[in-house]
């Protein structure tokens, strides 16, 4: 090797050559150097965004579950407006039925006292017309006594004034 070295420095072409051998195998060494980084760089940035993409998906499946349970709950919330709706329509109408139900409820106890006055005064023009009959029939009872009993005397004085 020193022989090599020898002549290469007696020599300056063969100098200008190894240098220029060096600088190439320099430079051959540096590409081959950050060609290696940059693939290792790239490497690292696939495997980087690999890993992205995989967290990316199971967030994207997460949501996706996430956005169907919001979906069967929106379904489910409408359902259930609806049915408020339909609540809230049937309510009213209920309000408006107990409203003329008030109001018939009204009218039907009004006409309840007005019939319970016109029964009073019947009970008392019932009882003041018993009252009356028993009476009348007392009367009617003392008048047909009294007939009864006119009807003989005149049937007496008949036969007495027969027989005279």
């Amino acid at each position: 090797m020193n022989d090599l070295t020898n002549e290469l420095s007696s020599n300056p072409t063969l100098m200008f050559i190894a240098a220029m051998l060096f600088v190439v195998l320099l430079f051959i060494v540096l590409v081959v150097i950050v060609s290696s980084m940059r693939v290792k760089s790239y490497k690292d940035d696939f495997l980087h965004a690999k890993e992205e993409s995989q967290e990316k998906s199971r967030q994207i499946t997460s949501y996706e579950k996430e956005l169907l349970v919001l979906k069967t709950n929106e379904t489910k919330n409408k359902q259930e407006l609806q049915g408020f709706f339909q609540s809230r329509e049937k309510l009213a109408e209920n309000e408006k039925l107990l409203v003329d139900l008030q109001k018939t409820h009204a009218k039907l106890e009004e006409l309840q006292s007005q019939t319970k006055k016109k029964l009073e005064d019947t009970k008392e023009a019932y009882g003041k017309i018993l009252e009356e009959h028993k009476s009348l029939t007392e009367r009617l009872e003392k008048s047909t006594e009294e007939n009864a009993r006119l009807s003989i005397n005149n049937s007496r004085l008949l036969m007495k004034l027969e027989s005279k």
